[in-house]
């Protein structure tokens, strides 16, 4: 059971040596540009900085030896300064989104749209992944693989040690030009003031893009207001609704020694008021996947629907199956009152007080069965669904260590849930 579990880590390390790469979205007829992702970079003096568009917004930043660092605004550009503990080699990190001019018919990134972080320092070759609207496409600038995903399309530039720049085109049909007054008059008889269905001079493609961009705003407020921890900013995002079930409360209660929280979106639905599936990071605690609805309402967007749960990680199903087994014997023995058997499943060098591990385990429910929503590798844990007799469940996570024959109890953490 060792050795599986190494070789689970193993893989994990492994896939944490991916190519530098940055990843970009961009809405070209709302003119919404997110880009994340990392570079190397090589630095010659302790003191460093970068140059981002102007409107954009840092969601994200970090160095391998940062010190610290500060955003200031300019005319031309969005200026991140930043002082690092050794001058060397090293990996930045960062995310930042916003609004640019919007582009019907053509578009291009470059070095005057600032689309890309402009280093003060040389940068080692990276890949950069555009994601498209599938009705626009990369008309000049280095292309290696193009691959359409439903309305959007990801497009492979070619690695690059300086500034890439590309041109897009819009492949949409033109709009047809609106018919002259006197033409109007003869066609259409219906009589002002009447219920006749009014269009908007925007095609539908602009009206959802830019409701998504709103959107990713939103999201991007929620997640500054979550890393803060601020009771305020959640409320204003969050509907009466969610507010009067306590929602707001509850992510303010967050415990500190989490760090700040990064978000990323996932996935984004096709209508409008759908469901956006996103993944949110906490600085020294686990992740999350969250799906969320905003709704338009008084003129702002707020979030009507929300659930989170533990991001899943992936991990040998023998493993996971061990797991599920473990939790379904510490059930049964609390369930049977097996003081012998539930002490057995302790590990010797429990991290809390047996006496009140044990009170805690025989006072769970067990009528109905605990369901194992994640098993996470690093600390080794199982978070599990535990129902009480009040409704609202515990998310229980058990930290196991290996032991002779079968997993053993290290520690546990109780989250209660709303």
């Amino acid at each position: 059971m060792k050795r599986s579990i190494c070789v689970v880590l193993f893989c994990l390390l492994c896939w944490g040596t991916a190519k530098a790469q940055v990843e970009v979205f961009y809405l070209p007829e709302s003119g919404f540009l997110r880009v994340s992702g990392e570079v190397t970079i090589r630095p010659e003096a302790a003191s460093l900085s970068l140059l981002i568009f102007p409107t954009a917004h840092l969601t994200e930043f970090w160095a391998d030896h940062l010190v610290e660092y500060s955003v200031q605004r300019y005319d031309h550009g969005t200026a991140v300064n930043f002082v690092v503990r050794e001058v060397r080699p090293q990996t930045v990190t960062f995310a930042y989104e916003g609004l640019v001019e919007p582009k019907f018919k053509e578009a291009v990134l470059g070095p005057g749209q600032l689309w890309l972080p402009e280093f003060t320092v040389p940068v080692e070759e990276y890949a950069v992944v555009l994601q498209l609207p599938s009705h626009w496409t990369v008309v000049a600038g280095e292309v290696e693989d193009t691959q359409a995903q439903g309305a959007f399309q990801r497009v492979q530039l070619a690695p690059a040690s300086g500034y890439p720049t590309i041109t897009m085109a819009s492949t949409a049909a033109e709009p047809e030009e609106a018919p002259a007054a006197a033409e109007l008059s003869e066609r259409d008889e219906t009589p002002l003031g009447s219920e006749a269905e009014v269009e908007t001079d925007e095609p539908p493609s602009q009206i959802r893009g830019e409701l998504q961009a709103r959107v990713r705003l939103q999201i991007n407020r929620f997640t500054r207001a979550l890393s803060q921890r601020s009771l305020a900013e959640l409320n204003e995002l969050i509907s009466p609704a969610l507010q009067q079930e306590g929602l707001a409360q509850y992510l303010a209660s967050l415990p500190l020694y989490y760090g700040t929280v990064s978000s990323e979106v996932l996935e984004v639905p096709e209508e409008p008021d759908g469901t956006y599936q996103v993944s949110l990071a906490t600085e020294r605690g686990p992740r999350f996947t969250a799906a969320m609805t905003w709704q338009e309402t008084g003129g702002a967007l707020q979030l009507v629907q929300f659930r989170l749960a533990p991001a899943a990680q992936e991990v040998p199903r023998e493993i996971a199956t061990s797991c599920e087994a473990f939790v379904r014997e510490l059930q049964a023995a609390v369930g049977t009152d097996n003081q012998a058997r539930l002490e057995a499943l302790l590990a010797p060098d429990l991290k809390q007080d047996r006496s009140q591990v044990l009170s805690f385990l025989e006072s769970l429910e067990t009528s109905a069965a605990w369901s194992v929503q994640q098993v996470a590798v690093d600390p080794f844990a199982v978070r599990v669904l535990v129902p009480t007799p009040a409704g609202n469940p515990l998310l229980v996570e058990l930290e196991l260590t290996p032991g002779q024959y079968n997993w053993l109890l290290k520690g546990l953490v109780v989250v209660p849930l709303p």
